[in-house]
């Protein structure tokens, strides 16, 4: 058994780790399950987790589908048991949506457009960073100020930050609260009932016991429990997407968000790393339009330079996102579950404009240039142990302003940014030459940046969003406890790669 209470951080996709850090101080310490397994982290001390895959049979055809992390892992591990691996990417790159922008900033400055952040106990994705000698680094410093943005007022976050003081919707009771003390009575005992019903990455959860989360969103958790609106507004700032109570507390018991880190030079040099041993193995450029599954086995009709062409194997791994692959023009008839999965799962719209500053100015003012706002949007100081005087400031806009944001064009989307930007640190004055923006929910290979899951829905169709249909498996971060992480991507291409080699 392992004692987590002080290590009780909610996800940085809904609050900044600087604002929760002191949760944990206060919260009553909680005993996790013995089964909580090495991918969920059971010690911030990185386990040393064997990858590899021992080949069972005769070696087989395995065509996979995208060549982000999922499909990466998968195509590596089966190729080093020894299996012929195909994988078909419509990209011209590797790594999906782990993208890193390195133009058109200047002095070598860098920011992420996709996959941004690595919790301390995400064990697989670390024991790939060593395994292919790549090292992290903060992904924010330690001894600056963010600052939380709640109805235009700069709040900056120190542990002598006073929050209740911010907020009128709070009720008399709840004011009396310190953040700890609003987390240990609204949030940690359903934690520690989610925590203690089974594994969170197992292929048979949730259990029928956690039906009850499934039912309201995950801000509506709070009012179940008699919060006033306040106290989710303070613990989260209110940027939650439309996502069921199960799907935010499987994340928090996936993960500890205490520390979190980067790859030092790029996240993208891990699917770069990954591609470099698959040299030969992936198809670029390769659109995939159809998928068929015959007696012979999976069959992949994709236009590559302007033509038709077409590859079968013996096993097929999809790693399309959902919103992707119900656009082919044809598939195999999957299971109804299967079906309604492809069509309802939903993807969170993410637009992040990374604005090039002169100078970090803000830094003097005892500020990292990190921010969590209160209209679904954070901003992220990625340069600020860069070795320039200048700076980025990277606007993650989520949900319905993110879609507005894809309305605009180009230009108008960079001076909104930046507007925005400047609204949080107005000394920033962004070079919007030398800036640049990605919509992910723009791109036709994610169409969406990660994916949720709605009430309701997990004990509807999800059973069915990562089964094997046929000769057909399934991966990605859609499929995993951790979505939206690289850490997703990892164990859901590891999972099917161990599926197709155990058939095999």
């Amino acid at each position: 058994m392992n004692t987590v209470g002080t290590r009780l951080r909610p996800h940085a996709l809904v609050g900044r780790r600087s604002v929760l850090k002191w949760l944990a101080a206060a919260v009553p310490a909680m005993q996790m399950s013995a089964h909580r397994g090495l991918a969920q982290g059971q010690t911030n001390a990185s386990p040393r987790i064997d990858t590899r895959i021992t080949r069972r049979g005769k070696a087989k055809r395995v065509l996979i589908l995208g060549a982000g992390l999922s499909g990466l892992v998968a195509g590596y591990e089966l190729m080093q048991a020894g299996h012929a691996v195909t994988l078909l990417e419509g990209r011209t790159r590797p790594g999906g949506r782990v993208y890193t922008l390195r133009t058109p900033f200047s002095d070598g400055l860098i920011a992420e457009a996709g996959a941004g952040r690595i919790p301390i106990d995400h064990h697989w994705t670390h024991a790939y960073l060593r395994q292919f000698g790549l090292s992290t680094e903060p992904f924010e410093p330690a001894t600056l100020a963010p600052l939380l943005v709640s109805k235009g007022r700069r709040i900056p976050l120190t542990p002598d930050t006073q929050l209740t003081q911010y907020f009128d919707d709070l009720s008399p009771e709840d004011k009396k609260l310190s953040p700890a003390e609003m987390a240990g009575k609204y949030l940690v005992p359903a934690l520690r009932e989610v925590m203690s019903a089974g594994d969170v990455a197992a292929a048979s959860w949730p259990p029928a016991s956690l039906r009850k989360y499934d039912q309201y969103g995950f801000m509506d958790l709070f009012r179940e429990h008699g919060a006033s609106p306040g106290v989710a507004k303070i613990l989260f700032s209110g940027a939650i997407p439309d996502v069921s109570a199960l799907w935010g507390l499987r994340v928090l018991a996936a993960t500890d968000f205490d520390h979190e880190e980067r790859i030092k030079g790029g996240n993208d040099l891990l699917p770069q790393a990954m591609a470099a041993k698959l040299s030969g193995k992936i198809l670029y450029d390769a659109r995939v339009i159809g998928v068929e599954d015959g007696r012979a086995g999976p069959r992949v009709t994709f236009i590559r330079a302007g033509e038709h062409h077409s590859v079968e194997g013996d096993y097929l791994i999809c790693t399309l996102p959902f919103t992707t692959l119900r656009a082919l023009e044809f598939m195999p008839t999957f299971s109804a579950l299967k079906r309604q999965a492809i069509r309802e799962m939903a993807y969170a719209s993410v637009v992040k404009v990374a604005l090039q500053t002169p100078t970090r100015d803000w830094e003097r003012q005892g500020l990292s240039g990190f921010a969590k706002t209160d209209r679904s949007s954070e901003i992220w100081s990625p340069a600020w142990n860069q070795a320039s005087k200048r700076g980025i400031l990277v606007l993650y806009q989520q949900g319905p302003t993110a879609d507005e944001f894809d309305r605009l064009s180009p230009d108008a989307l960079l001076l909104q940014g930046a507007t925005t930007v400047q609204a949080v640190f107005p000394e920033s004055k962004p070079d919007l030459a030398n800036s640049t923006s990605y919509s992910w929910q723009l791109d036709e290979y994610a169409r969406g940046a990660y994916g949720l899951v709605q009430p309701g829905q997990y004990y509807s169709w999800y059973p069915g969003a990562a089964a094997v249909e046929g000769r057909i498996h399934f991966a990605g971060e859609h499929l995993s406890a951790t979505p939206g992480f690289m850490q997703g991507a990892i164990t859901s291409g590891h999972r099917a790669a161990v599926e197709v080699n155990a058939r095999a």
